[in-house]
């Protein structure tokens, strides 16, 4: 059954359309989307520059590495773009592939983007307020007419993004920037706790905090549960010239079963002599797992795990150094120092624990990198 409306309440109707309309329209013209392209995404080995996907590994990968490895390496985890405006709101809206969310990582970590500023060498963040959809937006409104800084924005860590765009009123100037006078970058190769499991956003993640600490672009080449120093991806870090590599991929590789003590051994072994093929003399640095001799941990068989492969990689570290390896580095789990406090469950830190991680990264290469 149709019905029709005549008189004074289809004019009051079309009235009403016409308004909602108009506004949507205006509310168009009135803001200019900038796409995200691959060539001002940052946070990528050097030979992603040449593709299209917002993804870690390159598509020639693809079928070389195990196929957890490269759904993981779609996920747009450590990367993030620059850019200068003087918009009081800027908006970014995009779309993704996969779930928005996991048990134990809200929505705005695993699928949301974060926003920063960066001011005579001082680092400032906004909040948004956030629309979870088909097309996800973000939208910081109220934050000033900055000039003079450099805005950085953070992608989903547990996502892989389709597209992304930043749109700000068409009176205000964008640009992006692309920061080809910058330092050498900082490569890691982890699992998931590197990756960023379980921060409340993606500024949290320690590589994310490291790289705004250091000033260095840092490559994130980690693989939630698939962090297991295999040769693809340690030849790709070695094609990377850069100013230290990070291999923290122990939670990965429990002893047990499926691996012994020598094979672990012979894993680390062989992960170090592929870097030191093209880069000689640059810093490696190895790192016990985490949440290995956590005080007040109550799990004795998961700590008794942790400990165990962490005991095995500070041997072959100490075996190294002895034969006369340089320029190698071991961060211990002590120093880290992760407490009851620091994670979500049995190893992934939340916001604090993180923070511990990223500050004794900090701590180790602020000394090795002077």
């Amino acid at each position: 059954m149709r019905m029709y409306m005549t008189g004074w309440r289809a004019v009051i109707v079309c009235a009403f359309l016409c308004s909602v309309c108009s506004l949507s329209v205006f509310g168009q013209s009135e803001r200019t989307f900038y796409p995200v392209g691959a060539e001002v995404l940052q946070g990528r080995s050097k030979e992603m520059r040449n593709e299209i996907s917002i993804g870690r590994l390159p598509s020639r990968l693809q079928g070389q590495v195990r196929d957890a490895v490269w759904n993981l390496g779609q996920n747009a985890a450590g990367i993030y773009v620059d850019f200068r405006t003087d918009a009081d709101t800027i908006v970014v809206r995009y779309a993704v592939s996969g779930g928005l969310n996991m048990p134990h990582m809200p929505t705005t970590g695993v699928s949301g983007v974060d926003l920063y500023l960066k001011e005579a060498n001082t680092w400032r963040w906004a909040y948004g307020s956030y629309q979870f959809k088909d097309t996800i937006q973000y939208t910081f409104s109220n934050i000033g007419n900055n000039k003079t800084g450099v805005y950085r924005l953070y992608l989903p860590l547990y996502n892989t993004v389709k597209w992304l765009e930043i749109g700000v009123d068409k009176s205000q100037w964008f640009s992006f920037v692309d920061n080809k006078e910058k330092k050498a970058p900082i490569v890691v190769y982890g699992t998931s706790i590197a990756q960023g499991a379980c921060v409340s956003r993606p500024g949290m993640a320690w590589t994310n905090i490291l790289g705004r600490s250091l000033n260095n672009e840092v490559i994130n080449l980690a693989f939630s549960g698939n962090g297991r120093l295999e040769q693809p991806v340690l030849d790709l870090i070695a094609q990377e010239d850069a100013a230290a590599y990070v291999l923290d991929c122990l939670p990965n590789l429990a002893v047990g079963p499926q691996r012994n003590e020598k094979q672990l051994d012979s894993l680390i072994v062989g992960a170090i002599k592929t870097i030191r093929v093209k880069h000689p003399q640059k810093p490696i640095v190895l790192t016990g797992h985490s949440s290995a001799f956590t005080p007040g941990f109550m799990n004795k068989a998961t700590l008794a795990e942790y400990e165990k492969s962490t005991e095995v990689g500070k041997a072959t570290f100490d075996r190294l150094i002895k034969e006369g390896n340089k320029n190698l580095y071991w961060l211990d789990s002590r120093e880290i120092a992760l407490d009851v406090n620091s994670t979500v469950d049995y190893a992934h830190p939340n916001d604090y624990g993180m923070n511990k991680i990223a500050q004794s990264y900090i701590r180790l290469l602020q000394k090795i990198l002077k």
